[in-house]
């Protein structure tokens, strides 16, 4: 069918972020006719850092634009009864007596119209009309899953549908300091499907929306194969973890479990992949209180480059610290190569690592004692029982978190037309 797909992203394929989207846009591409990428918050002249198909176009609306207008949109939502027609009585409800939540309201519905205004400035030079269906894909059940549902009405097509992913921010509210997302009910009412990234959102979302419980739908993201890395009986220990250092990361309490093991007798080496502000204190904390271990920190790295430093390096273990994810995809590549992972029991996590099965789960509100225990009995574990560990994550892994087979199924999955 002669079908066009429209994905709304943060940058992707501008800067940095987003990199589960490299693996999902070839298989888009391949279901689609035609694919068009609007990134809807980019710098300035943003430039392109990932390679897109050859049937993918990509456009791009600055944040600064959208900051810029962002006062009269605004203004234009007071006052605050009715917001234009998109808060019914639930959304009434949940902002009632709350000032910082009727502020939250609006700023959502002005940075969503911003956006859909900019967006239909675009499109008319792609002719939409010359296809015979069109999805509007949001990557993000946030603001910019708004602007789908609005880009559906506004359409004029025979076959349209208006999706979204879900993942951690944009699903749990109660990781929200308000404890409040915006238009929920306005959003599940008019979308035709939102898709969480793991069964604990799904759960969590037919759980506050039984009435939507036929629009949520889990589907999983997943890594490229690179087949199984290496594996052999050695003297030094290599952990690994990989994220951007946020607070919601935790890093910092790795570095403190680590410096445990000073005298534990195992040679042990860390890696540390992911940047950010405190990058150079996570270093002269290692310098300081881990120079009986070796540390490395090479910083950002390109996805490309992690997975064939996984593929040609041995990792004993891989470790997560979170205080909140949706399901790790940091996870998912390292259960590829067949690592075995410790990692907070939050979100949907508990999914791929399974306990004793594919790693360990550690409470969400752990002691940096614990985990260094945990860590310690799980390099204790017999070379055959660690070998046991590793076919398991490749099992789960090829199961349930193969990006070939996910995002083949989930192209299909969201044509407008069957």
């Amino acid at each position: 069918m002669n079908d066009c797909l429209l994905l709304l992203t943060k940058n992707f394929p501008f800067g940095k972020g987003e990199e589960f989207i490299e693996v999902e846009i070839e298989m888009l591409a391949k279901s689609f006719e035609k694919v068009i990428v609007i990134a809807t918050s980019t710098e300035d002249n943003p430039v392109q850092t990932r390679a897109v198909p050859k049937n993918v176009s990509v456009d791009n609306i600055c944040a600064s634009k959208v900051k810029h207008n962002m006062a009269g949109a605004i203004a234009r939502q007071f006052p605050f009864r009715g917001y234009k027609g998109y808060a019914g009585k639930d959304e009434h409800r949940a902002v009632k007596g709350s000032l910082k939540k009727k502020l939250y309201l609006s700023y959502f519905i002005a940075k969503s119209e911003i956006v859909y205004d900019e967006i239909v400035k675009i499109l008319p030079k792609y002719s939409l009309e010359g296809y015979d269906g069109i999805t509007f894909y949001s990557y993000w059940f946030y603001d910019i899953a708004l602007a789908a549902v609005r880009l559906k009405k506004y359409w004029s097509s025979n076959a349209k549908l208006a999706i979204t992913r879900a993942h951690r921010y944009d699903l749990y509210a109660y990781r929200n300091s308000l404890n409040y997302l915006p238009l929920r009910y306005y959003i599940l009412k008019n979308i035709d499907k939102v898709y969480p990234c793991s069964q604990n959102g799904t759960d969590y979302l037919t759980d506050l929306y039984p009435e939507y419980r036929n629009k949520i739908e889990t589907a999983h993201l997943g890594t490229r194969d690179f087949g199984v890395g290496k594996y052999n009986k050695t003297d030094v220990y290599h952990i690994v973890s990989c994220c951007h250092l946020t607070a919601i990361k935790r890093i910092d309490l790795l570095a403190e479990a680590l410096s445990k093991l000073n005298g534990s007798g195992f040679k042990l080496k860390w890696t540390h992949f992911g940047g950010g502000d405190n990058l150079n204190e996570l270093k002269n904390y290692a310098k300081t209180n881990l120079s009986f271990m070796e540390c490395n920190f090479p910083g950002e790295i390109q996805n490309a480059d992690l997975l064939k430093y996984y593929k040609n390096n041995q990792v004993d273990l891989f470790i997560n610290t979170s205080s909140s994810e949706g399901l790790p995809v940091s996870i998912m590549e390292a259960c590829s190569f067949g690592i075995p992972c410790i990692a907070t029991d939050v979100g949907g996590t508990k999914e791929i690592v399974i306990d004793g099965k594919t790693g360990f789960l550690i409470d969400a509100d752990f002691s940096t004692d614990k985990l260094a225990e945990l860590i310690k009995s799980t390099l204790l574990l017999p070379y055959e029982k660690m070998q046991d560990i590793r076919n398991n994550c490749r099992t789960v892994y090829l199961e349930n978190y193969c990006s070939n087979k996910n995002f083949a199924k989930f192209a299909e999955e969201i044509k407008p037309l069957k």
